[in-house]
């Protein structure tokens, strides 16, 4: 049939240009086994599936209705195959272009064509697409054979049963499949390689998606020197924790807990957070880097604080290199694991957390009684915590664990047992959060009868704030939530400057220093909370810019962060080398 053949000439292209940028890169992928090269392949068809459904699917659509007028036929086809020459040229040039990007083409690489500095980088991929040209001379001359034997002829019924049958497939195939959310860039990231990850991707789709995207803007204001100096400085360690190379580490990211809400009396919400700060190193003047989840994950595990419009996991940049804090302490012989009670592919946490080095993952999916799921996200917080006490007794030490709750998510849906015992008419949220605090308690009573519980650092925050209190909160407030670091026996957590401003991101780099594991690379917006020094936090929300801490010429400083996060997403180097 000719629309199966049409198809197959386009699988069998952009399945030989994936085979091209293995062979081509194919020392960088050597960490991927054969398998893993099997599943780079057949996940990237799906992509390739999604592109189809745009090229393809409205070339059929077209060739429906008006393919019976040869005029139109002819034109249509001939549209058709020179935009398709013109993508696989694309993806054949990127094979050797993201060797300068370390990233597939998307909307914002455009700016390599206008930037005189980095003209000298088109050669290199001329060669290959050159060495390519022989394919692309095949498809135009097998599509153009095709187009002239295409005579297909519907009549009415025929054209709209066929129509309805493409716009069906196409659509699912757009989609990705049957998944509850669509395919996107993170999808691709299946191993702790950015170069693997990138082998499932094809540079149709990236751009493709890129473009249906809000685009943040590449802004240069100073010299990288000048910039820097605008931002947070290096600065020695003022506490040294001694001996603590294999401290296991569980950060407790509590979903929407606003500092607001620790503060409230009458009932207080959080009896049992506000008991912990108490033995704590508790930072008062800390914020979340973002406003949703998923925001609050990639700043927690990798440093990225979310300052564009479209969260980072998301976006055209999720391919970039990024610092992942698994990654890190892989390398140190560390267990690592993320714990969240919704389905796996909520958010996207599942791709993520893989691509910044986090080797096991658990969900709803693993949690073992059903009975226990609140019908909406997932597992009720308080068995769910103590579930994942109990697992964590079975890993090997050092372990690195990220445990994630959602109880105190709307609807605020609460097991039966408590729908009597926590009420709050202030927030529906916080009758919620008073469970969810309740549920760490049991948690915490849970590991402290652990014989691990004596070696290991507790850093507990919030992924973003919830609804306010006050509706004229300003700016900055809305985005305050709790920074605590608790561990028995652990004087120096005493000792450190908890007035000092703290973020999401400076958990990466405080999590090394604590372990005293070198850090190569450092992002110049964050700094470890065991240094002290000028500091700013900046903040994001809907085109507003805030900062917050050593505020002295804020126009100046906020131009260097614009700068540096902008320069950092385009020119994927958003972590510098230590100087």
């Amino acid at each position: 049939m000719w629309f199966l053949a049409y198809f197959f000439l386009h699988f069998s292209v952009y399945t030989l240009i994936r085979g091209v940028f293995y062979i081509w890169n194919k020392s960088a992928l050597s960490n991927l086994q054969t398998m893993d090269v099997l599943w780079a392949f057949f996940n990237g068809w799906r992509f390739d599936l999604s592109v189809f459904s745009v090229l393809i699917g409205l070339c059929f659509l077209g060739l429906a209705w008006f393919g019976h007028i040869k005029i139109l036929k002819n034109s249509w086809l001939g549209l058709f195959i020179i935009l398709n020459t013109a993508f696989i040229f694309l993806n054949f040039a990127d094979v050797e272009l993201y060797n300068f990007t370390a990233k597939r083409f998307t909307s914002s690489s455009f700016y390599l064509l206008a930037d005189a500095k980095t003209s000298n980088l088109i050669s290199p991929y001329i060669p290959l697409a050159t060495v390519c040209f022989l394919t692309v001379i095949f498809y135009v001359f097998a599509a153009v054979t095709l187009a002239k034997r295409y005579s297909e002829k519907f009549n009415l019924y025929k054209r709209s049963v066929f129509s309805f049958v493409i716009l069906i497939t196409s659509v699912v195939a757009s989609r990705g499949g049957f998944q509850h959310k669509p395919l996107t860039f993170v999808d691709a990231k299946l191993f702790n390689s950015s170069y693997g990850n990138n082998l499932v991707l094809n540079s149709t789709f990236t751009l493709f998606k890129s473009a249906t995207h809000r685009s943040l803007d590449k802004t240069v204001f100073f010299e990288p020197e000048v910039m820097i100096s605008h931002l947070n400085p290096r600065t020695e360690k003022s506490v040294n924790p001694a001996s603590l190379e294999k401290l296991n580490i569980i950060i407790l990211v509590l979903e929407g807990f606003s500092e607001e809400y620790t503060q409230l009396k009458n009932p207080e919400p959080t009896p049992f957070l506000n008991r912990l700060r108490a033995e704590s190193a508790d930072f008062r003047n800390a914020y979340a880097n973002g406003r949703r989840s998923i925001e609050g994950i990639a700043a927690i595990l990798s440093g990225i604080p979310a300052l564009m419009e479209e969260p980072f996991i998301n976006s055209e940049f999720s391919a970039n290199q990024i610092i992942g804090l698994g990654t890190l302490l892989n390398a140190r012989g560390y267990h690592t694991s993320f714990f969240h009670g919704a389905n796996s592919g909520s958010m996207h946490f599942d791709s993520f957390t893989k691509s910044v080095g986090i080797n096991n993952f658990f969900s709803k999916a693993d949690y073992p009684n059903s009975a226990d799921d609140d019908g909406t996200w997932g597992i009720y917080d308080e068995p769910f915590l103590k579930w994942t006490c109990e697992r964590l007794t079975g890993f090997p030490q050092p372990f690195f664990t990220t445990v994630f709750t959602l109880s105190s998510h709307q609807p605020y849906k609460l097991p039966e047992l408590f729908q009597s015992k926590f009420k709050d008419d202030r927030l529906d949220i916080l009758k919620s959060i008073q469970y969810t605090d309740y549920s760490l308690e049991k948690f915490f009573e849970c590991v402290r009868s652990k014989e691990w519980f004596q070696n290991t650092l507790f850093v507990l925050t919030a992924d973003h704030t919830g609804p306010e209190l006050d509706k004229n909160a300003d700016f900055v407030s809305r985005y305050r939530v709790p920074f605590i670091l608790y561990g028995k026996d652990m004087p120096w957590l005493k000792k450190l400057n908890t007035a000092q401003p703290a973020q999401q991101i400076d958990i990466l780099p405080t999590i090394l220093d604590v372990l005293n594991i070198e850090q190569k690379n450092v992002n110049y917006l964050s700094r470890s909370v065991l240094r002290d020094g000028p500091k700013v936090v900046a903040l994001y929300s809907d085109g507003h810019y805030g900062l917050v801490g050593d505020v002295k010429n804020e126009e100046q400083q906020l131009k260097a962060v614009q700068q540096y996060f902008s320069e950092g997403l385009y020119d994927n180097r958003l972590y510098y080398p230590v100087k």
